[in-house]
């Protein structure tokens, strides 16, 4: 991009870099609460403080805290006075007529040393009460004037996102969503006219994806930079696109009043701190800005791994080949007669862990989801040997045991809903939030938090856990009102004492591995995976659809960091046995499946999947997500995903395409430079898959590549390496 300089193109109606709503000053516009407000147009900068990184450090990062001030004279409502104020004041409500000061307003950009991502929140004190019921983390002013770019020429990406089709991408010129044209020559103002997404509750990605990006163009419609953000949130958020002549703006928000009920009072010893966001401007189109995030992701998971003393367990824990009984196989009935067919399998094929998921412990047969809570072994499902019995056998065929647990429950049939007082569950208008026959624990409460510890610390001296799946099945809705001003702040302070929770147990068991799971990616954001090894992108079942998830969840998740299930059974047929497991091979191959009623050729099929998936994992960190054939189509007859090289790195890329339905060929632009090389199914094991017919690969003047796949009449995929 252009350098800056302080003659550069300034960008015309510049916004406030901080918006914040109150109950007494609101917005200059009606039509717009979270934006031209009154608060954040009153604000005036006071002074910059930068720091720089020691040398040889890249893993703290550069700092620019900008602090702005208002004085509580400057935030009046319009046409009123001091005088009327002061005839409403009472000792326990804000007092903006009695006191000489106001608010202090900072606002932090940091930036590791080598990535071009920046990640930002806002802090605001106050010299007396002062009631916020929405504050900005981020609001950005997008350069178009100094690249020469304008709305009509913009695209938005977003991702919808619901129980089993998460990231669900979808691109649009942006005067085809709510910003339409308003012709701003004949209607001056601001446009009232938005662009949102937002999630309420703690399903952070339940029904939309806290990123999005936005794609400048000129004239001629060829990307001249993009801007990508990320809310780094594990509860309630908004984000939102506004315009105004000429220009646009990107908000992003932790919970507030208008959609979260959420408000707060600020005062000398109460300041108050908004949820991170990261942000990423680059040159050219929206593969560019994404890349800059996957390199922002990783640092922070660095970072944090770092601040944790957990570095080296880190970086073992990103080889880590995982078998899961669940999904397609057992569904939560894990049995001494199921298991031990299955651990001899898994041993087969080299799984590394061995997680038994849901029903472990339960010893009603049936009751595994409203009885949960207490997390002690059944006492009928494993015979003589038992838990401990089991999980010596899958150390004995040289795996870790695993065990999947969802730590924040409590069934509301679980003796342990009687034993723990009111105060460790969320709770509104004075009883126990209940949802699908379970209490949500309250992590402010240290009877709440103790309990969880003493549960995880007992799985892992008892049985030597070596990996967690933490599920999280069940939502405590807009919060809770114990202790707390608003529902929305219990539960922003809730979801901050669960991410000090998760940092405590890394510190304490810095070598135990840590799915995040909830009802599989309904909780996939960065305040969880910043911390955690592992996400299940789905509880999808159906390898048609699970194609489509994951080769579009390179948007919103790291590739070492994706759980894509590879259930391949005996039954299916070659390709759809292909196409599954290829579905996992460039992310993390989450495997599942009935192993034990595999033959030697289809366990030698898998045995290929974790073989390749093993070599790429060695040089994954390196790449970047890549899609050559545009933004996959949840939808789409053909699916296009790949990894390919950061600059300046040697390693080699690789590509995912599948074939879901529709015509036989598939073509997209390829680099004269560049060619492909099937390497999954594997080219020298033709017996392993004998029904896989080849693909055949040929280029054009025009430089495309057109692939052909072998046949027509069931789906398939094929895995290659990008050779030079």
């Amino acid at each position: 991009m252009t350098p800056t300089s302080p003659d550069g193109v300034a960008q015309r109606d510049a916004k406030p870099i901080v918006e914040i709503s109150t109950p007494i000053t609101g917005s200059n516009d009606n039509r717009l609460e979270l934006a031209e407000t009154l608060a954040g147009q009153q604000l005036r900068f006071d002074h910059a403080r930068a720091t720089t990184p020691p040398r040889h450090d890249d893993m703290t990062p550069y700092r620019l805290e900008i602090t702005q001030t208002a004085s509580f004279d400057a935030l009046q409502p319009h046409g009123r006075t001091f005088g009327d104020e002061a005839t409403e004041h009472t000792d326990s409500s804000p007092c903006p007529a009695q006191c000489p000061s106001g608010i202090t307003v900072t606002s932090v950009f940091e930036a590791y040393p080598g990535v071009s991502a920046a990640r930002t929140y806002t802090r605001i004190s106050a010299d007396a009460p002062f009631i916020v019921e929405a504050i900005s983390s981020c609001n950005l002013t997008l350069p178009m004037d100094a690249n020469d770019c304008d709305t009509e020429h913009a695209t938005i990406l977003w991702a919808d996102s619901a129980w089993a089709v998460e990231n669900d991408w979808h691109a649009a010129p942006l005067r085809d969503t709510t910003l339409r044209d308003r012709s701003f020559a004949i209607n001056p103002g601001i446009s009232s006219s938005v662009f949102a997404r937002r999630s309420t509750s703690t399903w952070s990605t339940g029904t939309s994806q806290p990123d999005g990006v936005l794609e400048l163009a000129r004239l001629d419609r060829k990307p001249v930079c993009s801007v990508m953000w990320q809310i780094e949130h594990n509860g309630a958020w908004t984000w939102e696109i506004g315009e105004n002549f000429p220009g646009l703006r990107v908000a992003a928000f932790g919970p507030e009043y208008r959609d979260h009920q959420w408000w707060t009072t600020v005062d000398p010893e109460h300041p108050f701190e908004t949820v991170p966001v990261s942000f990423a401007i680059a040159a050219g189109d929206w593969q560019q800005a994404n890349a800059e995030m996957t390199f922002q992701r990783r640092a922070l998971r660095r970072a944090k791994a770092i601040e944790l003393g957990r570095s080296n367990e880190f970086t073992h824990m990103q080889h880590t080949v995982v078998y899961n009984d669940y999904m397609n196989t057992l569904f939560g009935d894990p049995r001494l007669d199921k298991e031990l067919p299955l651990i001899d399998g898994a041993a087969k094929v080299g799984a590394d862990v061995f997680c038994i998921d849901a029903g472990w412990y339960d010893s009603t047969d049936g009751g595994w989801w409203n009885m949960v809570g207490e997390w002690q072994a059944s006492d009928n499902r494993f015979g003589d040997m038992g838990l401990a019995g089991l999980a010596e056998t899958i150390r004995v065929r040289g795996m870790g045991l695993g065990l999947w647990l969802e730590p924040e429950v409590v069934g509301i049939g679980s003796p342990l809903a009687s034993s723990l007082p009111d105060e460790a569950f969320f709770m509104r208008h004075g009883v126990r939030v209940s949802d699908s026959g379970r209490y949500l624990l309250d992590f402010r409460s240290p009877a709440a938090r103790d309990h969880v510890t003493r549960t995880v610390d007992r799985l892992i001296d008892e049985f030597g856990v070596v990996f967690f799946k933490f599920d999280y099945n069940t939502i405590p809705g807009v919060g809770t009102e114990l202790n707390a001003s608003s529902a929305g702040e219990g539960l922003l302070d809730h979801c901050r004492a669960y991410l000090d929770w998760l940092d405590d147990l890394r510190r304490r068991h810095p070598d135990v591995m840590i799915e995040n799971c909830a009802s599989g990616a309904m909780r996939a954001d960065y305040a969880q995976l910043s911390r955690l090894d592992m996400q299940s992108t789905s509880d999808q079942c159906d390898p048609l659809v699970y194609a489509a998830i994951a080769a579009g969840a390179g948007l919103t998740i790291l590739p070492e960091q994706q759980g894509n299930w590879g259930y391949a059974q005996q039954e299916m047929d070659d390709e759809t046995a292909i196409l599954t497991l290829a579905a996992g091979i460039l992310g993390r191959l989450y495997l599942s499946g009935f192993l034990d009623r595999m033959d030697d050729n289809r366990l030698a099929l898998v045995r290929d999947a974790i073989a390749l998936h093993r070599t790429v994992l060695q040089s994954q960190q390196s790449l970047v997500p890549w899609w050559p054939a545009g933004l996959p189509d949840f939808n789409g007859d053909w699916l296009v995903a790949g990894l390919r090289p950061a600059a300046n790195s040697n390693d080699d890329g690789y590509l995912t395409v599948w074939r879901r339905s529709g015509d036989a060929s598939c073509s997209f632009a390829l680099p004269d430079h560049v060619g492909l090389e099937q390497v999954f199914p594997n080219p020298d094991a033709p017996e392993h898959a004998p029904s896989a017919k080849p693909w055949s690969f040929t280029r054009g003047d025009d430089g495309m590549v057109t692939l052909t796949a072998g046949t027509t009449d069931v789906p398939s995929a094929r895995i290659f390496r990008i050779t030079r």
